[in-house]
């Protein structure tokens, strides 16, 4: 179950997206914003808290964010 401390920082760190999203040149601030988010919700999936998660994607999606889940494969050829 998740405490109003933890919804209160995911609204700041919302918050402080939408902000560097509006200023010029702050690309780099957006993403690192971004990836605490996206770490944060999956965070929430995995404590299986969907509600958090639920509500990260829903705000995210507001701002004009596209999500996308990805399962990366790699492959390579065992030496012998």
């Amino acid at each position: 179950m998740e405490s109003k401390q933890e919804h209160g920082f995911e609204q700041v760190m919302l918050m402080a997206l939408a902000q560097a999203k509006s200023e010029k040149n702050n690309e780099q601030s957006v993403n690192a914003i971004l990836k605490m988010l996206v770490e944060i919700r999956e965070s929430a999936k995995m404590n299986e808290d969907y509600q958090a998660y639920e509500r990260i994607t829903d705000a995210l999606t507001e701002q004009g964010v596209e999500l996308r889940e990805e399962i990366h494969v790699t492959a390579r050829i065992k030496e012998d």
